[in-house]
C-alpha cells in the first residue's frame, strides 16, 4: 500500500486548469482562459464499487428441521481462527435421542445373537436329518443289491439244488424198483423189499414235487416281490431325502430371514444412532477458516434481523458470514461504452472512502459476460460486472466498504491538449473560443483521445493559443 495522495486525472493537467482560470488582465475580470500546450496524461476508467472478501464461508446449521435452538452466539465482528466455536445449540433433545437409540441398539444386538444361535441350531438339525436320510438310502440300496446279487440268487440256487437232489434220488429209486421187478420175473423177487422201495419212491416223488414247487414259487413270486419291496424302499428313502433337503432349505431360509430381519432393524437403529450422534456433535458450530464473524441478517420470526440467543434455527438457514479478509476484492460495474478499455490482469488503483489517504494496487480478475441495466441511475444504460483483486493486505479493510477504482487504460505522451470543458459542440461539430485582443474567435477543432479532464486537439488550435473555458458573450 502506498501512503500518498493520488488523483484520478493527471495532477499536472489539473494544476494547469487551475492556474489558467484567471483574468487575462486586471481590466477584464470576467474572462476565464487557458493556454493550449503539449501535455502528458493518463486515460482511465473510473468506477465505484464495494469491498468484499475473495474467500468467504456462509455458516449455517446442518441439523434437520428447526430443532436447533441457539444458546450461545459469538460476538458480531469477532476475529476467529479455524475450529473456534461460533455458536452452540441446545444439546438436550439430541442427547435424549442418542440415549434412546443406544438402548435400542443393545436390545437388538441381543436379539441378533439369539436369532443367530437359532439359525445355527436349525442348520445343525437339518444337516443331521439329511445325513440320517442319506444313510437310510444307502442301507436300502445295499439291501436291494444284496437281494439281487446275493441272497436272492443264493436262495434260488439252494432251492434248485435241493429239487435236483430229490429228483436224482427219486430217479434212482425208480431204477431200483425196475431192477427188483426184473429179479421178481426171474424168481428172485422180494415182495417186502419191492414194497419198501415203492413206498420210498412215492415219498421222494412227493418231496420232489414240494421242492419243485418251492423253487418255482421263489423264482416266480417270492424273489421278484422281495426285489420290488427293496426297490420301493430305496425310492421311499430317496423321496424322504428330497423332502428333507427341500424342507431343510425352507427351515434354514426361514431362520435366516428372521436373523436378517433383526439385523436389518439393528442397522437402521445404528444408522439412526449415528445420525443422532452427528446431530449432537453439530450442535457446536465451529469456524471452517479464519475470518471475521459477521451475523447474517435475514427474516426471522416475521422480521428481518440478525440472529440472537434463543432463536430457533432452520436447517441451512445462514447464521454467520465468515469473510477471510487476508485477501480482498472489489465488486463493481463498468459501462458498456468503456468495456473495450478493459482486459483481464489490467492494473488498477483503489481508494477506500474510509481511508482516503491510502492507495491500493489491484488487478482486474473477472469481467462479466452478460450486460445488465443499472436501474438505480434511471437511464437504462448497460453495465458489465467487474471484479478487482487487491494486491495489498490491510487489516483495516472490511467487506462492505465503498471503494473508488481508477483503471489505467492508456497514456497520452506530450500531445496538444486542452481541458474538456473548453470544447463545445453544436450540430455534431466541435469548436473552441480563441481569445484575440479583447475578442473571441469561434474555431472548429478535431479532437482525439481524452479522459475526464483533458482532450487531445488534432487540428484547429496551435500551441500558445488562449481559449475560453466558458462560452463567452460574442458581443463583448
Amino acid at each position: 500500500m502506498k501512503k500518498y495522495f493520488i488523483l484520478f486525472a493527471s495532477i499536472g493537467a489539473a494544476g494547469l486548469v487551475i492556474a489558467t482560470i484567471v483574468s487575462s488582465n486586471h481590466s477584464e475580470p470576467d474572462l476565464r482562459l487557458t493556454t493550449v500546450s503539449s501535455k502528458s496524461f493518463d486515460i482511465t476508467v473510473n468506477a465505484v464499487g464495494v469491498l468484499d472478501a475473495a474467500r468467504s464461508h456462509m455458516v449455517s446449521s446442518t441439523i434437520r428441521g428447526d430443532r436447533g435452538k441457539i444458546i450461545y452466539l459469538i460476538s458480531d465482528g469477532a476475529q476467529v481462527k479455524p475450529e473456534d466455536v461460533l455458536a452452540r445449540l441446545d444439546p438436550a433433545p439430541f442427547e435424549e435421542e442418542v440415549s434412546q437409540f443406544e438402548s435400542e441398539v443393545q436390545s437388538l444386538e441381543a436379539a441378533v445373537a439369539a436369532t443367530e444361535q437359532m439359525l445355527e441350531w436349525e442348520k445343525s438339525q437339518v444337516e443331521r436329518e439329511i445325513r440320517n436320510a442319506e444313510f437310510n438310502l444307502e442301507v436300502a440300496g445295499l439291501d436291494l443289491k444284496r437281494l439281487k446279487q446275493g441272497e436272492g440268487p443264493l436262495k434260488l440256487s439252494s432251492l434248485k439244488s435241493e429239487m435236483t437232489k430229490v429228483e436224482e434220488e427219486y430217479k434212482r429209486y425208480l431204477a431200483y424198483i425196475d431192477d427188483l421187478e426184473i429179479l421178481k420175473e426171474k424168481g428172485f423177487g422180494n415182495k417186502r423189499e419191492i414194497a419198501s422201495a415203492r413206498e420210498k419212491c412215492a415219498e421222494l416223488k412227493e418231496q420232489y414235487a414240494t421242492a419243485e414247487k418251492n423253487y418255482s414259487s421263489y423264482k416266480i413270486h417270492v424273489l421278484p416281490s422281495l426285489v420290488k419291496s427293496g426297490e420301493a424302499k430305496v425310492k421311499q428313502t430317496e423321496m424322504e431325502l428330497g423332502q428333507l433337503t427341500k424342507g431343510g432349505v425352507f427351515r434354514i431360509a426361514k431362520a435366516k430371514s428372521a436373523y436378517n430381519e433383526v439385523c436389518g432393524k439393528l442397522q437402521i437403529v445404528k444408522s439412526a444412532l449415528a445420525n443422532a450422534r452427528r446431530e449432537l456433535e453439530n450442535t457446536v458450530i465451529r469456524a471452517p477458516s479464519s475470518g471475521i464473524a459477521i451475523h447474517f441478517e435475514a427474516y426471522r420470526e416475521g422480521s428481518k434481523r440478525k440472529p440472537r440467543e434463543g432463536d430457533r434455527v432452520i436447517q441451512n438457514q445462514p447464521l454467520l458470514y465468515l469473510p477471510d479478509i487476508s485477501s480482498m476484492i472489489v465488486k463493481t460495474q463498468v459501462r458498456e461504452i468503456d468495456l473495450h478499455k478493459i482486459v483481464i490482469d489490467q492494473r488498477c488503483r483503489v481508494q477506500v472512502d474510509a481511508y482516503p489517504e491510502s492507495v491500493f494496487d489491484g488487478e482486474i480478475s473477472f469481467v462479466g459476460a452478460l450486460a445488465s441495466e443499472n436501474l438505480r441511475l434511471g437511464r437504462g444504460e448497460k453495465y458489465f460486472e467487474l471484479t478487482i483483486a487487491l494486491k495489498d493486505n490491510d487489516d483495516r479493510l472490511r467487506p462492505g466498504m465503498t471503494a473508488r477504482i481508477a483503471i489505467l487504460s492508456e497514456n497520452v505522451n506530450q500531445k496538444l491538449a486542452i481541458p474538456v470543458q473548453a470544447v463545445f459542440e453544436e450540430g455534431g461539430l466541435k469548436f473552441c473560443y480563441r481569445y484575440l485582443e479583447k475578442r473571441f474567435e469561434k474555431v472548429s477543432v478535431t479532437t482525439g483521445r481524452q479522459n475526464e479532464d483533458l482532450v487531445v486537439i488534432l487540428s484547429g488550435l496551435n500551441p500558445g493559443d488562449r481559449i475560453s473555458l466558458i462560452k463567452p458573450d460574442m458581443g463583448y
